[in-house]
């Protein structure tokens, strides 16, 4: 009898099997469609919040609205992939969350004090900043974040070279620009800890102080 008859009537002689091997491709596979399914409810949570955001109002029906406009988003328009860090700092969440919130407190009286005084309110300026992250997300939530912190609104970005371009409120100072970059850079860095890549976090190491930078004539 010749080998080639031997090895097709006995196909798996000779063959070593590993224990659950067959089962490694469904597991994988069963994996993927878990992550999947998790970035989509990330991204549906995100769009959800990003609408109550530019409400500025938690009701039944914005709620109920930014669901349904999140779910014709994502299934309607073509979207890139969102893709996620796989880390979230629960501490730095709370910390962002609480300067967030006592950022806008102190801007919202400052600007209100302004329609008040006396004293003319300074020229604005627009401000570039050069951001360290490399990612998508972290970006848009710099500029949400920034624009919704009264005195400052987002103009423009360039994602392709990481810059924000701002505009802020009674900034007509080499000192109140250096505290507005700083601002960003900050929010920036909240972000990163909270929820950036590990790429992120590297950059964040490499460059702890973009202002130090700018005035050491970065090239």
């Amino acid at each position: 009898m010749s080998p080639d008859r031997d090895q097709n009537q006995y196909p798996d002689q000779g063959q070593v099997r590993v224990p659950g091997q067959d089962r490694a491709p469904a597991n994988r596979a069963r994996m993927s469609r878990g992550r999947g399914i998790i970035q989509q409810l990330v991204l549906l949570v995100s769009l959800v919040l990003l609408w109550l955001m530019l409400w500025d109002s938690i009701t039944v029906v914005t709620v109920v609205t930014g669901i349904v406009l999140a779910f014709v988003i994502t299934r309607v328009f073509y979207l890139p992939p969102v893709v996620l860090s796989g880390r979230f700092n629960v501490w730095h969440a709370l910390v962002f969350g609480l300067w967030f919130l006592y950022s806008v407190l102190h801007a919202s009286v400052e600007v209100a004090w302004y329609a008040f005084r006396r004293k003319a309110v300074g020229a604005g300026s627009v401000v570039a900043c050069d951001l360290r992250t490399s990612s998508d997300l972290v970006l848009t939530l710099i500029a949400d974040t920034a624009s919704l912190i009264p005195g400052s609104i987002i103009i423009d970005s360039d994602r392709a070279m990481g810059m924000l371009y701002l505009h802020f409120l009674d900034c007509d100072s080499e000192e109140k620009v250096r505290k507005a970059k700083a601002q960003v850079y900050y929010i920036e860095a909240l972000l990163i800890r909270t929820l950036g890549s590990h790429r992120d976090l590297a950059a964040l190491r490499a460059r702890p102080d973009p202002l130090g930078e700018t005035e050491g004539g970065r090239s």
